[in-house]
């Protein structure tokens, strides 16, 4: 018998495969059965110094649907490299296709719910999985799925790239090809092929050999599943599609977004068709300039009910499917949206094949809603980009108070109230009083709390089921804005400290000292936060344990979040100047002014700039919009309305639309990226903040969330199934 390190005995082999191979043990020191992992290892110290790295930094992961990592090491015999896991019965998803083919539907949803929690978790720890694939996903007797490998496959690549590469060709998504490493979104992508495969019993590509299969990675369009298989709601084809997407951008934008997609899917909301208008109709994406004011009452809509919230740890509840007719020659298949078919690269007589519609689910009149206005019963019809789905009326929530999203719902702020409100109906949840609760302030969300500005001096942990208070954190003065990231609250206060606690407890981790006040929240990305001061310092400073790493000093306080992408830190200071800023030194790699051909006006704090697709959108003190190249600060072009009368708010960017509200007037463009052509605009008919207040929408697949002064607001992207 193999003993490892003098403790792990090897009883069984239980599996062989390209990431090493899985022997059943005993750990000798607790007396427990573990899986130990035998990693293929053949080079030098490198090699196993990344694979520790990588071993740690999965090791941290905790959740439910993660197979726990117990130890690590490196046998001191013969150098084999090892990893002690939780040891979990049942059978990978790959051997349960093979045996059974693909499951129900509902039992498909319920499994990729799982599967979608877990990946969210290891993205939000900012560890990308990179090999997902049914053999990696293991049932457990219980019906739980757990996936495995998290923190190997890098591991793998870096020290043996043909294997990895032959042996995930199937679900690698097509920006690995070019050499790229991947993010998350490379993940959803692998998610797509594994949900593809799970609905139909087949990987969306097929080819005979690798080089036919890359081919058709990059360049073949999928066939929905519910072309091959009868009975799959229309959603589940749409969301299948967006994974599937060849461009990043075009994906969901994050685990979570695809969760809340995957939630709705009920008896309510499965049209027999989906169709677009015809190029040309004018009514997919164009509304006029400046529409009139939208006025609650006057056709909002409201959803007829919501499913029950889940927390992301939890098995989701399977939903209640509702079968789609097979196709035949009275009934049409559903269809590609017109937007989604040219992403694919359908040439223009296919997409005028779509047909002329939009099919819409009917909502219902949700009696039990609350707040919500819905019309009695009636079907909504056909919803364009930049239509009502929804309002939550609030007459006094101001737009400066939120909406946070987390999970699938939508948290606001009046006064000292909080509310939960169902992302995808509208429904209120829950809402909640707390005597401490300050009126000044927005709202962040994650990992089960909800946290808002409290007064005095306080910062109020609510619990996200229900809104009752969880902790609350006393800071030297007033408290700013706080940002969460991997379990960890980060609070500004004008005591002149950031202060990190503990999201669960509240209890303080660090605090850093700085000149002035702190009233900009954080960011937070790969292990640093960056975070700005009265005393004109941008300040980077160590998650883990809040020693400085670098300042960078600008003409004025840093007041907006600075954003970062691709090494760089892009912080916009209260001058109007943009800066770019090498992110591991801080030192200024390019800069562009943003206050036209006037005097800056130092006192406006701009809102905060924001990077996607290699563009940096940013506004200043000109009433402009500008895109940027990330790399050079090159402007790529400019949006504006009439001049000194355009605020904008923080932009956001979903695929290949970027959001921006006007905060006087209320009204909401959705813009090209890449050109900054106006898509649709909307008139809110109230406003969304003033000088200070510069939040913005929220944008997923499907919805552009808008809180203002009349209440919150969920329009249609034209890029999601309703």
């Amino acid at each position: 018998m193999r003993v490892l390190a003098g403790r792990y005995e090897l009883m069984s082999i239980v599996g062989r495969g390209g990431m090493g191979e899985v022997w059943e043990g005993h750990d000798r020191v607790i007396g427990r059965r573990v899986a130990v992992k035998l990693m293929p290892y053949g080079q030098g110290g490198a090699g196993a110094e990344l694979f520790f790295r990588e071993a740690r930094t999965a090791g941290g992961l905790s959740h439910r649907g993660v197979v726990t990592v117990y130890d690590m090491g490196q046998d001191p015999g013969d150098g084999t490299l090892f990893l002690v896991m939780e040891f979990v019965s049942g059978r990978d998803l790959g051997a349960v296709l093979r045996d059974e083919g693909p499951p129900p539907v509902e039992v498909t949803v319920d499994w990729a719910l799982q599967i979608v929690s877990a990946l969210g978790a290891a993205h939000a720890a900012g560890i990308v999985h990179r090999d997902l694939k049914p053999a990696n996903l293991m049932l457990t007797p219980d019906g739980e799925v757990k996936v495995l490998d998290f923190g190997i496959a890098r591991f793998i690549e870096a020290t043996d790239k043909a294997s990895a590469v032959m042996g995930t060709l199937a679900y690698m998504a097509p920006e690995r090809f070019d050499g790229h490493s991947g993010d998350a979104r490379c993940d959803l992508y692998a998610f797509g092929c594994v949900l593809h495969e799970l609905l139909t019993g087949g990987t969306p590509f097929q080819g005979t050999g690798p080089v036919s299969l890359m081919t058709a990675h990059l360049h073949k369009v999928p066939v929905p599943p519910g072309e091959l298989r009868a009975g799959i709601p229309v959603e589940l084809d749409h969301l299948v599609l967006s994974l599937l997407a060849k461009a990043p951008a075009d994906r969901p934008a994050t685990a979570a977004e695809v969760q809340r997609v995957l939630r709705t899917l009920s008896v309510s909301n499965q049209p027999t068709a989906s169709r677009s208008p015809a190029p040309g109709s004018g009514s997919f994406l164009r509304t006029p300039t400046e529409p009139a004011p939208y006025a609650p009452g006057s056709g909002a809509v409201s959803g007829a009910s919501a499913l029950p919230h889940h927390l992301p740890t939890q098995p989701a509840t399977p939903p209640a499917l509702a079968p789609r007719p097979v196709p035949d020659q009275t009934t049409q298949p559903p269809s590609l949206t017109r937007r989604r078919a040219l992403k694919f690269g359908l040439g223009a007589a296919a997409v005028a094949a779509l047909g002329t519609g939009v099919t819409l689910l009917p909502w219902g009149n949700n009696s039990d809603a609350g707040k919500n206005r819905a019309p009695s019963g009636k079907p909504v019809g056909t919803l364009t980009a930049g239509t009502v789905v929804w309002h939550f009326d609030e007459p006094v929530m101001a737009g400066s108070y939120g909406p946070a999203l987390s999970d699938g719902v939508l948290y606001a702020k009046r006064d000292s109230e909080t509310y939960a409100v169902d992302a995808s109906t509208g429904r209120e949840l829950w809402r909640g009083s707390n005597p401490t609760a300050h009126s000044i302030g927005h709202l962040t969300a994650g990992g089960g709390m909800v946290f808002t500005v409290g007064q005095p001096k306080a910062l109020v942990a609510l619990k996200s089921d229900g809104g009752t208070t969880a902790w609350t954190f006393t800071a030297g003065d007033d408290v700013d804005d706080a940002t969460v990231a991997r379990g960890v609250v980060y609070v500004g206060s004008l005591d002149k400290h950031l202060h990190a606690l503990d999201a669960a407890t509240g209890a303080k981790k660090w605090d850093f000292a700085t000149g002035d006040f702190i009233v900009s929240p954080a960011t937070v990305d790969s292990g640093t936060v960056y975070v700005g001061s009265d005393d004109k310092n941008l300040y980077a400073l160590n998650a883990a344990t809040g020693t400085k790493k670098w300042s960078f000093q600008g003409g004025r306080s840093f007041q907006a979040s600075p954003a970062v992408a691709g090494g760089l830190v892009y912080a916009l200071n209260n001058d109007q100047i943009l800066y770019a800023l090498d992110a591991a030194t801080g030192a200024k790699k390019w800069s562009a002014p943003l206050y036209g051909s006037a005097p800056a006006k130092v006192y406006d704090t701009p809102p905060s700039p924001v990077v996607a697709a290699g563009t940096v959108f940013a506004s200043g003190s000109d009433h402009l919009l500008h895109a940027l190249d990330a790399k050079t600060g090159a402007r790529k072009w400019t949006y504006g309305t009439t001049p000194d009368i355009f605020e904008p708010t923080t932009p956001s960017v979903h695929a290949n639309t970027v959001y921006v509200g006007d905060r006087y007037r209320g009204t909401i463009y959705a813009l090209d990226t890449a050109t900054g052509s106006k898509r649709w605009a909307f008139n809110s008919g109230a406003r969304m903040g003033g000088m200070l207040d510069a939040y913005g929408p929220i944008a997923t697949l499907s919805y552009v969330y808008v809180a203002n002064e009349s209440g919150l607001l969920a329009l249609a992207t034209g890029d999601g199934n309703h």
